[in-house]
């Protein structure tokens, strides 16, 4: 419990049990691989698993959300994600991403609340931009892109040339 879990996922990917193995010690040792290379995957490699679940940062916790959303194989499945880019460092981000563009791939619906454009941008096939709790544009990333009363709202100013190209 002690060990991180990328050494931990170390032990288990090279763990050979005897045989004969049922199918259920199959299937259990499958899942446990699975689910160690998801938290590695999502940048939570070096947690130990005697971490006490009140020490994790909110970043952290919304990775380990990820993870068991990942594991899960329910179908039609709705995921709500509040922010989860709060807290991470930038290459954790992309990994986030990845996850829940695997999640997209996987059928599964997400709806992610989050302030960071180019991270809503890059994901959504919809969006829905609000502020102070009025919708004031819901098109394709490429339109909201283009949209000048969203970039006035997200610069907080009215849109000028320079500030434009940096959004």
């Amino acid at each position: 419990m002690r060990w991180p879990v990328v050494k931990l996922r170390a032990m288990m990917d090279a763990l050979v049990l005897p045989p004969p193995l049922d199918s259920a010690t199959e299937e259990l040792m499958a899942e446990i691989r699975t689910r160690l290379g998801y938290l590695c995957t999502v940048g939570l490699g070096y947690l130990n698993l005697d971490r006490q679940s009140r020490t994790l940062s909110g970043g952290e916790v919304q990775r380990i959300n990820l993870t068991t959303a990942l594991g899960t194989s329910l179908v039609n499945t709705l995921f709500v994600l509040d922010e989860p880019s709060i807290g991470l460092h930038p290459r954790d981000m992309e990994r986030v991403i990845g996850v829940m563009q695997r999640l997209k791939d996987a059928g599964k619906t997400l709806v992610v609340v989050e302030r960071d454009m180019s991270v809503v941008v890059g994901l959504a096939d919809r969006i829905s931009v609000l502020v102070y709790g009025e919708v004031i544009a819901t098109d394709t990333p490429e339109a909201i892109r283009n949209n000048r009363r969203v970039k006035e709202a997200y610069l907080g100013t009215t849109l000028e040339e320079p500030a434009a190209a940096h959004w």
